[in-house]
């Protein structure tokens, strides 16, 4: 199997998981809603076919879980490295070095991703492109896929800014490396993407994350509006204060 595909995940625990949506949630609602993603992610991603998988955890030690499926489509190996650009660099290291020649990287906070669209991201890959990038709303990227490892391409950049994909599409310009952009996603991040997902995910059938689904169901209900509760559910920072890299 010459394409892996590498799940960068973090333990859903709460208060240390997806803190940006505190409030409109509270701490155990947003880990509860990132353990959804994070199995429908996983789910999706075992619906690739000829695809090598690999879960990368973060922190180290909670590498024992999540268990069960759709988990168990996956070879287990902890985050190692001081921001995000050194752990996603790490990860795509360790899948060439175990034999991949095209790895995509995805997170799990975009519901959604489809495995046709990292079905997309291999073809792009052995097509001619050396980067593929999944740009996502907050200025970041929800895949990124290489067809050979460069720690150049993870390094030097604001992970927490809205530049992080015009700026790593730089860094291929600056390395001469061919790259392309599949259709954009959106990251679940703020409040403002927790109401966009509820959209998404009533005009769109698939992918079919039922995990995410039910939780949306559960927590909004059947209804329109805002957020249910009290008004204290009131949205996170805007956009423009301040962002995430997707993925």
């Amino acid at each position: 199997m010459e394409d892996a595909v590498v799940l960068m995940a973090k333990a859903a625990v709460a208060g240390r998981v997806k803190t940006r949506l505190c409030p409109p949630l509270d701490p155990r609602e947003s880990a509860a809603l990132y353990a959804c993603m994070l199995g429908d992610t996983a789910g999706e991603m075992s619906a690739l076919p000829g695809v090598r998988r690999y879960l990368f955890l973060d922190p180290p030690e909670s590498t024992d879980n999540p268990r069960g499926k759709p988990f168990s489509a996956f070879e287990r190996f902890p985050q190692r490295g001081r921001d995000l650009g050194d752990r996603m660099g790490d990860a795509a290291a360790t899948a060439f070095r175990r034999g991949a020649r095209r790895v995509v990287i995805v997170g799990a906070d975009c519901p959604s991703l489809s495995a046709g669209t990292v079905r997309r991201a291999f073809l792009e890959l052995s097509t001619g492109a050396s980067v593929v990038f999944g740009p996502s709303a907050d200025g970041g990227y929800y895949l990124v896929g290489l067809s050979s490892p460069d720690e150049r391409l993870f390094r030097g950049f604001g992970w927490s800014t809205a530049e992080v994909l015009r700026d790593a599409a730089a860094r291929c310009r600056i390395l001469s490396a061919p790259f392309s952009f599949l259709p954009p996603g959106r990251d679940v991040d703020t409040g403002e993407d927790l109401l966009a997902l509820r959209e998404w995910a009533r005009t769109h059938a698939r992918p079919a994350c039922p995990r995410t689904r039910g939780w949306i169901t559960g927590f909004f209900g059947p209804g329109g509006g805002g957020f249910p509760g009290s008004p204290e559910r009131t949205p996170g920072p805007p956009r423009d204060s301040g962002s995430r890299r997707g993925g």
